[in-house]
């Protein structure tokens, strides 16, 4: 699995995954929002939905600098980034996790992408 799973990889896969993100947030950002904030009405949902773009970009900026950093050949570097990817990974899953649990919103979803791109940093730093 060592060999399969390079970090060059591994950084291309996140950047597909948060590209693909991005994509849905820019392609219906409305349907997202009433799926995860059926409650949002008015002012509140069209803020929303604002905010899907701006997130979709901000995601589409962090897959682009991921996947560009996989073709860094050192592999100390590569390490460092995927250091970062665990942080941010987790920090989105935990965050994506209590707003559902604390029912601000229905971010499951989320929340699962998150936690097994966390899973797959994780198990990538550990075995290699």
């Amino acid at each position: 699995m060592k060999d399969i799973l390079s970090y060059k990889r591994t950084l291309t896969i996140f950047a597909v995954v948060l590209t693909l993100i991005s994509l849905r947030m820019h392609l219906d950002p409305a349907g997202m929002t009433e799926n995860e904030f059926p409650y949002a009405k008015g002012d509140a949902f069209d803020v929303a939905v604002t905010i899907r773009h701006l997130l979709g970009s901000l995601l589409f900026a962090i897959a682009c600098i991921t996947f560009f950093a996989g073709r860094v050949e050192d592999t100390k570097s590569q390490q460092s980034v995927l250091n970062g990817c665990i942080l941010a990974f987790a920090v989105m899953c935990i965050t994506l996790g209590t707003m559902t649990v604390i029912q601000a919103g229905h971010l499951i979803g989320g929340t699962i992408v998150f936690a097994v791109l966390t899973a797959l940093s994780l198990y990538k730093r550990v075995t290699h």
